[in-house]
């Protein structure tokens, strides 16, 4: 398992992908998604996680799909106060980043975020707060 940053810090955005990946593909794609992260959910990169899962031994399964067919899910964990229109944005983007890098077909890719109160994010030296347009405004890490 790969982890961007310190696994303490949230949001988690947690892949689980069906193909074998190198570390260096791994750690390129966190950091994009990182990236398309902070665009579409108007913040910083400093607390956001990422972690990528590989499963080649057929340990995952979706319903849709043929075994043995590259997929990916996206499991997030995220702050509450973000519109629909940032989640799918976001979502869009780290489906077609993992289109693009890895060639898993889009229709073969499932995500799912749970929202959380800010309090519920904990790190080391702070809890989060919850988001508000401030942020956007005036950034946050």
């Amino acid at each position: 398992m790969w982890l961007h940053d310190q696994c303490e810090t949230m949001p988690h955005l947690q892949f689980e992908v069906t193909i074998a990946l190198d570390p260096g593909k791994k750690a390129a794609y966190a950091d994009a998604i990182a990236e398309h992260f902070a665009d579409f959910m108007e913040t910083g990169t400093g607390h956001v996680a990422v972690t990528i899962r590989t499963y080649e031994d057929s340990g995952y399964y979706l319903g849709r799909l043929d075994p043995g067919e590259p997929a990916l899910m996206l499991n997030g964990d995220i702050r509450q106060g973000r519109s629909f229109d940032q989640q799918r944005g976001f979502v869009l983007a780290a489906f077609d980043e993992a289109h693009d890098r890895f060639d898993i077909p889009t229709e073969n890719m499932y995500a799912a975020l749970t929202q959380h109160s800010g309090e519920e994010f904990h790190e080391y030296d702070r809890v989060l707060a919850d988001w508000d347009q401030t942020e956007a405004e005036e950034g946050a890490d």
